[in-house]
Formats: C-alpha cells, sequence, structure tokens
C-alpha cells in the first residue's frame, strides 16, 4: 500500500511541474526565489533518498535541480529543461535555454564574429546595433529588447523601426521551414501536439511584448507552433 501511495505522489509531482500549475508558477518565480526553493527542494530529496525514500527523492532532487536551471539527462528532467531554442538569421543565432529563460544571441558574422552579444561593451553592442541595421535587420529585430537592456539608448543612434522589424518577423515566419520550426521550439522533429503546445507556452511566456519580451520573438514563435502542428498533424 504505501508503494502505491508513493508511486501516485510521485506521479502527481511530476505531472504538477511537467505540465500543470506548477511549470507556469515556476517559470515566474524571481531568480532568487528560484534559487531559495531550488536548494529547498534539493535538501529534501537528499533527505528521503537517505531515508529510503528514492522515488520521491529523485523527483524532489530533479525538481530543485529544474529551479536552479542546471540541465539533467532526458530520464531525470520532468520539466524538460535541457530543450534550447534556436533561431538563426543572416548573422545571429539566438539561443534560449526553456528550463532558465537565459537567452544569448551567437554573433555569426560581421565584425563581432565569433562573440556573444553579453559579451560586448556598450560601445561594441550600439556599434553591433548598426552593422546588423545594415546587414541583418532581421537579427536586429531579435535581440532589440535585449540592447535595450545591456544598452539603453542605442536606438538613438541606430535608426531601427520597431514596426518594420515587425513586419520583418512575419516575413521571416511564412517561409518558415519544418525543421527551423522544431529548432525554434526546441524540440526534436516528430514531436507530439502536446510538446508543440508546451513549448510554444514556455516560450510565448518569455517572449511576449507584455512582459517585457519582443513582438519580434513572440511572432516567430506562433509562426513555429502553426508550421509544427501542421507538420504533426500530417504525420
Amino acid at each position: 500500500m504505501n508503494y502505491v501511495i508513493s508511486t501516485l505522489v510521485t506521479g502527481a509531482l511530476v505531472w504538477w511541474f511537467a505540465l500543470g500549475p506548477g511549470r507556469k508558477a515556476g517559470e515566474q518565480l524571481s531568480p532568487f526565489n528560484r534559487k531559495v526553493l531550488g536548494a529547498a527542494s534539493i535538501c529534501v530529496g537528499i533527505l528521503l533518498a537517505l531515508r529510503g525514500r528514492i522515488d520521491i527523492g529523485i523527483v524532489a532532487l530533479s525538481v530543485g535541480a529544474w529551479l536552479w536551471g542546471v540541465k539533467l539527462p532526458q530520464a531525470l528532467d520532468p520539466v524538460g529543461n535541457a530543450r534550447i531554442s534556436r533561431i538563426r538569421t543572416r548573422a545571429l543565432e539566438v539561443l534560449t535555454d526553456l528550463g532558465n529563460g537565459e537567452r544569448d544571441a551567437r554573433i555569426l558574422a560581421g565584425r563581432f564574429a565569433g562573440k556573444a552579444v553579453s559579451q560586448l561593451s556598450i560601445p561594441d553592442l550600439v556599434a553591433l546595433a548598426d552593422e546588423l541595421m545594415r546587414i541583418d535587420p532581421d537579427g536586429l529585430g531579435l535581440i532589440a529588447d535585449q540592447l535595450d537592456r545591456l544598452a539603453p539608448g542605442w536606438r538613438e543612434n541606430v535608426h531601427f523601426d520597431a514596426a518594420t522589424g515587425a513586419g520583418a518577423a512575419s516575413a521571416l515566419g511564412s517561409e518558415m521551414r519544418v525543421e527551423e520550426a522544431y529548432q525554434i521550439l526546441g524540440l526534436e522533429k516528430g514531436a507530439s501536439e502536446e510538446a508543440i503546445r508546451g513549448a510554444h507556452r514556455t516560450l510565448i511566456g518569455r517572449f511576449h511584448p507584455d512582459k517585457g519580451g519582443s513582438g519580434y520573438l513572440a511572432a516567430l514563435v506562433n509562426r513555429a507552433r502553426d508550421v509544427a502542428l501542421n507538420a504533426a498533424k500530417r504525420g
């Protein structure tokens, strides 16, 4: 009887954090609160494991690791935090960790090729924006909100039109291939409709303009969902 109860409790915890309200609640926590709750969950997991409750202990450890942003093997990863969303343009590759929401972009072409956007100084970020406006306006649209955080005032030196960027996102999305859609969602080709919708919820929660994200990115994520769902329905 105890085994049955523990199995039911374990299953309920996995569901709550993987698909239920716990996933959304965890994603909305501040970095500090994630660390505190993650440490508490890890301590509980270790204590349970030492007392012989390995089944529930593994769940607690997995949840704690997820809150800390640790990438886990798929077998121990109830919330899929090892997935990476990839969006590639002519000069950039934007990478988003679906587990902890961290986002950065690798520069693929131009003066700063080989570096990450987060590594650049404020003057270099302004120079990058000016360069992207000339060689890759799509890419500039992808990181505009990141530049707003890292280099406030960059728009005063670069003539970037947010409306034009949103239009470019729609045009870019209309040409999206199935493989690109899965990469944006951080999924393997052939993922289920449930997985597609779940990845979309996670990404749109981070990229939606109402939450301080980018309308450009939100448009691409929405298009990726539609393309991937159509592919899933075709089998």
